[in-house]
């Protein structure tokens, strides 16, 4: 069996190489899911976007038949953004928007949550901004109601 190596997610990602991750996340999901949360946390690394794009393809293919898996991944982002141990993971809202565009009629009722962990904190905001479209893009009725304090939210940024 072929190892999965951090470099070797990395330039599947950076090549848009979809159904090669997917099948590298078949093999062992912890390991993928955990190599992709590294690429997200450099906001300068030209992976990033490419990364958080991965954590909804896998959850838009995938999240049928491991549900839970995914749900985890969300689970982790909240406890992440409410973490107070000083390491933050910024990225964090981007990552649980990702999983919760992938498949919104499974995860959607979370948006809210996501949504208010991190409205209020400046080191989120931008990232939370970018869970808001990418969310928005996939399901507009999940994001209604929170309109107008993005637009705030944007005109403060």
């Amino acid at each position: 069996m072929e190892e999965i190596t951090k470099s070797g997610v990395r330039a599947l990602v950076e090549a848009g190489d979809e159904r090669a991750l997917l099948a590298l996340f078949d093999k062992d999901p912890s390991r993928v899911r955990r190599f992709l949360t590294r690429l997200t946390r450099a906001a300068d690394d030209p992976c990033h976007a490419r990364a958080i794009g991965s954590f909804q393809t896998l959850s838009q293919e995938r999240s049928e038949r491991m549900p839970e898996f995914f749900l985890e991944i969300v689970r982790r982002c909240l406890w992440e953004m409410n973490e107070e141990g000083g390491n933050v993971a910024w990225s964090a809202p981007e990552v649980a928007g990702a999983v919760i565009a992938g498949s919104p009629a499974r995860y959607g009722r979370f948006f809210s949550y996501l949504f208010y962990a991190a409205v209020d904190e400046p080191t989120f905001q931008p990232s939370l901004l970018a869970a808001f479209e990418r969310v928005s893009a996939a399901d507009p009725s999940l994001t209604r109601g929170f309109e107008e304090q993005v637009r705030v939210l944007r005109e403060a940024l």
